[in-house]
């Protein structure tokens, strides 16, 4: 087999990649635009979407449920088809797709057995061995090892600098989530995991804006308060959004895409789209951390009170407009035939005021014959 750091130009010789973890199988999803940064993917019907489709993929079938999931028994099936052709005989881009295929499937332990081997082999060890080792060790738990794997793909690895089908700003901005973003978030967690995590009921939201290069935290991060200090709905102080980069939407979304079970990272994309001024898909989000992840985090229930309180609110306000606007039009309407009544009563008035005088016309003249 070639050096595994082919692995990172040969895994995308045909396809995209997703910021940590390279596949044959996986799109690149994001637009770059002329500045170098990413456009997020449209919440409702798009991202949400693929969110759904990635969690599906993980998800293990319920003992004595005949439930059928064909998106995982897809991978399955690609991974059983690449393990039965033994892996000392694929291809770079192969064993990539497989790795990648596994930590979807949340079979990190079998993706560390392959990558474990490769990575320590300085031949055949690369970026891509690295990024996906880290990405089976967070997978696990392990958030140290995660940490460390990562330093070494983005430090002491070289970023592929050509793939096919890849512009140079697209390959700029994979470089740039990996470095400044996904970097210094697996460094937090693993400060955290050597302290001892504080439990979803003690967690602030995860640091990641401004970027600073780890193990240092941001000495002053953002924090998702508008100008009076206070959390609101659809609201952020300038000063606090002024810590945010242009993409940091597109940023999360992609982290959100690699951790999809991860609730704290998906809450942190809720105060982005909250601050976006999108409050509804912001409330979507936390209701989907409370329930549906089951993430027990007060702060994040009462943020989504707040803006539950807030879209309550405004659908009140906007009901009680098309009331009043359906008001104005039913009495515009009254009004429109009140008229037609009041025109229709004096024309018939009329008709029969001139019926009278002709009537009485008729019977002047009737007279007048008869005494002639």
């Amino acid at each position: 087999m070639r050096l595994f750091v082919a692995v990172v130009a040969c895994v995308v010789l045909t396809t995209g990649a997703h910021a940590g973890i390279y596949s044959p199988n996986e799109p690149f999803l994001f637009e770059i635009d002329a500045e170098g940064f990413a456009k997020p993917i449209q919440y409702s019907g798009g991202f949400n979407s693929i969110l759904a489709e990635v969690r599906e993929i993980g998800m293990r079938p319920q003992p004595g449920l005949d439930q059928v999931n064909e998106r995982r028994k897809k991978v399955e099936a690609r991974v059983g088809d690449r393990q039965a052709r033994g892996t000392s005989t694929l291809p770079a881009e192969e064993i990539a797709g497989l790795t990648a295929d596994l930590i979807r499937l949340n079979d990190n332990d079998k993706a560390l057995n392959i990558l474990q081997p490769l990575a320590r082999d300085p031949r055949r060890g690369g970026f891509i061995a690295y990024t996906h080792l880290a990405r089976a060790h967070a997978g696990r738990g392990e958030w140290r090892e995660a940490f460390e794997q990562q330093q070494m793909a983005v430090r002491y690895s070289d970023f592929p600098t050509s793939f096919r089908n890849f512009t140079k700003p697209q390959l700029a901005w994979l470089k740039r989530v990996e470095r400044d973003y996904y970097l210094p978030w697996l460094a937090h967690r693993a400060d955290e995991s050597r302290r001892g995590r504080p439990g979803d009921l003690r967690e602030d939201i995860d640091v990641l804006f401004p970027t600073t290069q780890p193990p240092k935290r941001p000495e002053d991060p953002v924090q998702f308060v508008g100008p009076d200090g206070q959390y609101g709905a659809g609201q952020i102080a300038e000063s606090e959004r002024r810590k945010l980069p242009p993409d940091a939407l597109a940023i999360v979304q992609q982290l959100v895409l690699w951790h999809p079970q991860d609730a704290r990272l998906y809450w942190l994309l809720g105060e982005l789209y909250n601050a976006d001024g999108d409050v509804e898909t912001a409330m979507n989000i936390l209701d989907m951390c409370s329930y549906a992840m089951s993430y027990t985090n007060p702060n994040v229930i009462e943020h989504r009170r707040v803006l539950k309180s807030a879209i309550d609110t405004a659908i009140a306000v906007k009901n009680e407009q098309i009331a009043r606007e359906r008001e104005l039009q039913l009495q515009v309407e009254r009004d429109a035939r009140k008229r037609i009544w009041w025109i229709v009563s004096i024309a018939v008035a009329l008709g029969l005021l001139l019926i009278y005088y002709q009537s009485r016309e008729v019977f002047r003249r009737i007279r007048r014959r008869m005494r002639a």
